[in-house]
């Protein structure tokens, strides 16, 4: 008999486990708790009451054999009746009569019960709190009861552990609801076709291009050198689409570490992998309804360009470590500063990845080859950081002509992040004698991709000021520059300039 008994305690104990793993949420995994007790242990009514901040009682969330009716007047104040004693005191009760004065028959069940029932009543604990009580009403015929009142303190635990796991997938699916929102709003006012500044040729002919593409639903794949403004126009096609309600999301191929990057692009199940502790959506799911934009696409690696190449053709993917299928609904915008058709052609991109990806292509030329916009450029940013910083700087005309003149290979970004330091670091009029030598004395065209020694020993120079000025602190640097940290750290140990402690 002890022998039958044991297992059907592991038994149970075991199917209660199963739950765990179902990510239900809360009321339905009790539901199933509550299942399984009459399935393996003939319980034919049983409830699971937990404490709500709300109404400052216990209230039902659980139930098996119970009538709406009755779940609804499972309310219990602390130390009222059975249940409410087991919440307070924390010590289970075992009630063989329950026709008792104790037992206050709230919801009404006893009227449905047979008499021969007996209540056991155990309290749900989490860590240390109790957090509400599992109440059953049982036939005994040879069972011992001690040991029921054992395996349902174990189960009350397990109920606590579910309670627990439940918080956690509430609180992530909060956090991916908060990111999906923040997603959606970010920078819809700001990126739009106006905040592309220029009056070339070609700007015009992009932002024609920009509105007719912007309408439809096609991928599009936009090139250029970097800092020509690639993200930029991904935004404004996004936010002039019929997507612009729904979420804007980027990622950057070239950023994250190729064994992450399947992770974060489609998500992972609980278990996928060594920390995968619970599950979590990709960038595919949270785009859902709106646009991705893969930025550095030319970085994508080869093994994981299949996957990417049916999320796009057939509208669906998995999970990292799942076997649902999953239908998603993504506009897809990519960018490269890379030539993908050579690419193509030397097998490091799929060919039929590149012709989905590119059915619209838009061409951003750089800032060298448009130098009217220059001026505007200008004007804009003296005006945007003026703002930012509280200052009203002006240039003389020949420093215009200057910056009109030099060939900016980092094109917008590098202009940009230039006028920037010259707001924080100047002050009312900048004279040709405040520009750094480099900008003085340009290199060529021809020479630019062996850049001439003075300038390399002029961006030295310049980076050891940066350094210096921001106390040897890499970001700040890093941002006074211009340069991301990735570019900082390249050119410290092309340089061989040593990092200071101050």
């Amino acid at each position: 008999m002890e022998k039958r008994l044991k297992f059907e305690e592991l038994t149970i104990i075991n199917e209660v486990a199963k739950i765990f793993s179902k990510g239900l949420e809360l009321k339905k995994a009790l539901e199933e708790v509550l299942k399984v007790l009459y399935s393996f242990w003939n319980i034919r009514h049983s409830y699971i009451a937990l404490y709500n901040r709300e109404f400052r009682a216990l209230r039902i969330v659980g139930a098996f054999g119970l009538t709406e009716e009755e779940i609804e007047k499972g309310i219990f104040k602390r130390g009222e009746g059975i249940v409410g004693k087991v919440y307070k005191d924390g010590v289970p009760v075992v009630l063989s009569d329950i026709k008792v004065k104790d037992y206050l028959n709230k919801t009404g069940l006893r009227e449905r019960l047979e008499g021969k029932e007996t209540l056991i009543a155990v309290p749900i604990r989490l860590g240390g709190e109790i957090i509400g009580v599992l109440a059953v009403f049982k036939v005994f015929e040879r069972e011992s009861v001690e040991k029921s009142v054992e395996l349902l303190m174990i189960l009350g635990s397990m109920v606590g552990m579910l309670y627990k796991l439940d918080e956690r997938i509430s609180q992530e699916r909060q956090e991916w609801e908060e990111e999906k929102r923040l997603l959606t709003k970010a920078l819809g006012e700001r990126y739009n076709v106006e905040g592309i500044v220029g009056k070339s040729l070609a700007v015009k002919n992009l932002l024609e291009l920009i509105e007719r593409v912007a309408q439809t639903d096609v991928n599009v794949l936009i090139t250029g050198e970097s800092g020509t403004g690639k993200s930029l126009v991904a935004k404004a096609v996004h936010f002039m689409s019929r997507r612009k309600d729904k979420p804007f999301v980027t990622i950057n191929c070239s950023a994250i570490p190729e064994s992450l990057l399947e992770a974060e692009l489609f998500g992972y199940e609980k278990g996928a992998f060594t920390g995968a502790f619970s599950s979590k959506k990709g960038k595919f799911e949270l785009a859902d309804g709106g646009t991705i934009f893969l930025d550095e696409i030319g970085d994508m690696p080869l093994g994981l360009q299949p996957k990417l190449l049916r999320a796009i053709q057939d509208k669906e993917m998995e999970r990292l470590g799942g076997e649902k299928t999953i239908k998603v609904d993504v506009r897809i915008i990519s960018a490269t500063n890379r030539n993908l058709h050579e690419m193509v052609l030397k097998g490091s991109f799929r060919e039929d990845l590149y012709y989905r990806l590119g059915v619209v292509p838009v061409h951003i030329p750089p800032l060298r080859e448009r130098k009217e916009d220059i001026p505007l450029l200008v004007d804009h940013f003296l005006e945007v950081f003026g703002k930012r910083y509280n200052k009203r700087i002006r240039l003389e005309p020949k420093v215009m002509e200057i910056l009109i003149n030099y060939p900016w290979y980092g094109n917008v970004r590098e202009l940009e992040n230039f006028i920037e330091r010259l707001v924080i670091l100047k002050e009312r009029t900048v004279r040709e004698s405040d520009l750094p030598p480099y900008i003085l004395a340009p290199p060529r065209e021809e020479g630019h991709k062996n850049m001439p020694q003075v300038i390399e020993n002029t961006e030295r120079e310049e980076i050891i000021k940066a350094l210096e000025k921001t106390g040897y602190v890499k970001s700040r640097a890093a941002r006074l520059l211009g340069y991301t940290l990735r570019q900082l750290d390249y050119r410290l140990k092309k340089y061989h300039i040593p990092m200071r402690k101050i």
